[in-house]
């Protein structure tokens, strides 16, 4: 491993014309060349940025799983050694020793959006106009990147949302750090702004293709910060032994343990700067299974038609129980939620007297209290078969199905205080009434809640 440490920098700090961001650029051209020439050379930007979807077979990505973290920090620093090997050849060693991947920190205080160099559509190269490799990049594999039936450009591109969309990330962001002291639930409550930034970009960012697009390195590199940051805090001791132990793949580093790479400083980087009580368990109910029909009698008059069976409800609604006021933290989980193919957004509002739906403001005043984004799979890119769960589970030999249920939840211990504080009948929240809409993220409209299978949902409060 890298013996001298260098600090990763904010992106926003580099100027226009810093030689960081000059050479950084021309890395991504170089990589890019390099797929051109071979689309499975390991050293392309076509390979690098393929091992995220694991290129149209099982995703070598970890989402909604306790290696998150663990996972994206060697494939973020394989990437960054691979940028400096360009560097290296285009530059010199010593440019390249001091180069490190820059972060974006999407959860500053007056965020306004992407940041400029990847937004501007050309850069100048001595005096010759280039197209920005950093605004977008190629798409080359040869597997299908459609999403929803729908073709896309085989280059990237992006689609971002409000600024004021940006900038609410931020609470999340401080939540997860000053309040998560175990890993099992920062790990969670890390990933939820994290999702909720890549459906805030939207384009190739909504799917597993999302590491094509060159902001994710930067967008990943700030997860990273984060993980530093609450590992600066709270130290490595809660992190499980199935987390540490966990084999990082595919990469060519002499130990691909996650717990290899705790220790940022051994990498050749850092950065610059109880009691659950569980008071609900709501499955939703399997389907009903449709009657036997009757032997028709030849006698009888002619049947009307059966009336055409009712839609179901868009918002889903379920009725926890009650709630006291004795809580300091209060979480709402998604059990054994099952993978879309489209990304989707699931927007959480407690005791309304009306259902919400898509045009219901996220407020406090509407009882908003918390959105799940569940990242899209696409697809499926192999085989009949490829993608049918049951031929491929945990058998103790191979790692869990790409497709296997994952576990969501989100905070909403702020909402449920302000309800409980604007409760006229009595100390508490009462009984608790939880509305769930859920929003397509391709379409941006508001689907039938059917669309997002899960085993059941719970609320746990803590003391």
């Amino acid at each position: 491993m890298a013996t001298t440490v260098v600090s990763r920098e904010n992106i926003n700090n580099w100027a226009p014309d810093s030689p960081n961001l000059y050479w950084f650029r021309r890395a991504l051209e170089a990589m890019q060349e390099i797929s051109d020439a071979s689309l499975m050379d390991e050293r392309g930007y076509q390979w690098v940025a393929g091992v995220h979807g694991g290129f149209g077979g099982i995703p070598y990505c970890e989402h909604g799983t306790l290696s998150f973290l663990t996972w994206h920090r060697p494939y973020i620093l394989d990437f960054e050694l691979k940028v400096r090997d360009q560097i290296r050849r285009l530059a010199s060693a010593e440019i390249a020793d001091e180069w490190r991947l820059p972060y974006w920190d999407w959860g500053a205080s007056g965020v306004t959006g992407l940041p400029t160099s990847f937004t501007d559509q050309t850069y100048d190269d001595q005096g010759v106009t280039k197209p920005n490799p950093l605004y977008a990049m190629p798409y080359k594999l040869p597997y299908d990147p459609n999403v929803g039936q729908n073709p896309w450009p085989t280059t990237t591109f992006r689609s971002p949302r409000s600024v004021a969309t940006l900038q609410s990330l931020r609470a999340l962001v401080l939540d997860a750090l000053e309040n998560e002291r175990q890993f099992n639930y920062f790990s969670g409550a890390i990933e939820n702004p994290h999702n909720q930034l890549h459906n805030w970009v939207r384009g190739y960012m909504l799917t597993l293709r999302s590491s094509f697009d060159p902001i994710f390195w930067l967008h990943h590199c700030n997860v990273d910060r984060q993980f530093w940051l609450w590992q600066e805090k709270n130290g490595d001791s809660s992190i499980p032994a199935s987390v540490r132990n966990f084999t990082c793949q595919p990469f060519a580093f002499q130990d691909n343990r996650a717990e290899a790479f705790f220790d940022t400083r051994t990498l050749g980087y850092t950065y610059a700067v109880s009691r659950t009580l569980v008071t609900a368990d709501v499955a939703r109910p399997a389907p009903a299974a449709p009657p036997v029909p009757a032997a028709p009698d030849p006698a009888a008059p002619a049947a009307a038609p059966p009336p055409a069976a009712a839609p179901l409800p868009d918002t889903l609604t379920v009725n926890v129980g009650s709630i006291d006021n004795d809580f300091v933290r209060a979480r709402v989980h998604m059990h054994g939620v099952e993978h879309v193919g489209d990304t989707h957004e699931v927007h959480v509002f407690a005791n309304r007297s009306t259902a919400p739906d898509d045009s219901t403001p996220k407020t406090d005043a509407e009882q908003f209290v918390g959105s799940y984004v569940i990242l899209g799979h696409g697809e499926c890119p192999g085989a009949p078969g490829h993608c049918e769960r049951k031929h491929a589970t945990r058998d103790g030999i191979r790692r869990e199905h790409h497709l296997s249920p994952f576990d969501l939840f989100i905070d909403v211990s702020k909402g449920l205080s302000k309800l409980s504080q604007a409760n006229s009948s009595g100390p508490g929240i009462g009984k608790l009434k939880l509305a769930f809409v859920v929003v397509n993220s391709v379409t941006g409209k508001q689907v039938s809640n059917d669309v997002i299978r899960f085993e059941n949902i719970s609320v746990t409060t803590h003391d």
